[in-house]
C-alpha cells in the first residue's frame, strides 16, 4: 500500500479489491479495522494496569515528589526543547528572504525552473553535472538564459 495507515483503515472492502484479491481485501480491512485497533486498546489497557499494580505496591518514599522530580525535570526539558523547535521553523518559514530549495529531480524541465527563478533571478543558480554526479560548475540564472539562447 501506498497510502498512509490513518488512510488505509477508512478504505472500504471494494477499494481493497482493487487492489487485490476479494480475500486479501477482507483480511486488510479486518486487520485495519479490528484486530489492529483491538491490540493498540490491549496495550493501552495493560499499560494501565501495570502503572496501577506498581502505584499500589509502591512505598511512601517511592511515592513522593521527590522521587518523580528527575522524571518530570526530563519530560518538561523534551517538551520545551520541541516547543522551542515548533516555533523556531514556523518563524524561519514566514520568512520572506529566506533562501527556498530548488527541485533535486533530474526531469524538471528548462520553464519550470524559469518559473521558481521570475520572483527573484539574483538568487537562482543552475548547477551542471559531471558523469560522476558531481557539481562541476554554477551559473546564476541571467547567464544561464544567455547560454540558452
Amino acid at each position: 500500500m501506498n497510502f498512509p495507515i490513518i488512510d488505509v483503515s477508512k478504505q472500504s472492502v471494494a477499494q481493497f479489491t482493487r487492489e487485490s484479491s476479494k480475500g486479501r481485501a477482507m483480511r486488510s480491512v479486518a486487520w485495519y479495522r479490528i484486530v489492529r485497533p483491538a491490540l493498540v486498546l490491549c496495550m493501552w489497557v495493560l499499560a494501565a494496569a501495570y502503572i496501577r499494580w506498581c502505584l499500589a505496591n509502591a512505598s511512601d518514599e517511592e511515592l513522593s515528589l521527590d522521587a518523580f522530580m528527575p522524571g518530570i525535570a526530563g519530560i518538561a526539558a523534551v517538551a520545551t526543547a520541541m516547543i522551542l523547535w515548533t516555533f523556531g521553523r514556523q518563524m524561519d518559514a514566514m520568512n520572506p528572504n529566506r533562501a527556498r530549495r530548488m527541485p533535486v529531480s533530474a526531469d524538471v524541465p528548462h520553464h519550470a525552473t524559469r518559473e521558481i527563478a521570475v520572483g527573484n533571478p539574483g538568487r537562482c543558480l543552475v548547477a551542471y553535472h559531471d558523469d560522476d554526479g558531481m557539481i562541476s560548475h554554477v551559473v546564476s540564472m541571467p547567464e544561464f538564459e544567455r547560454q540558452a539562447a
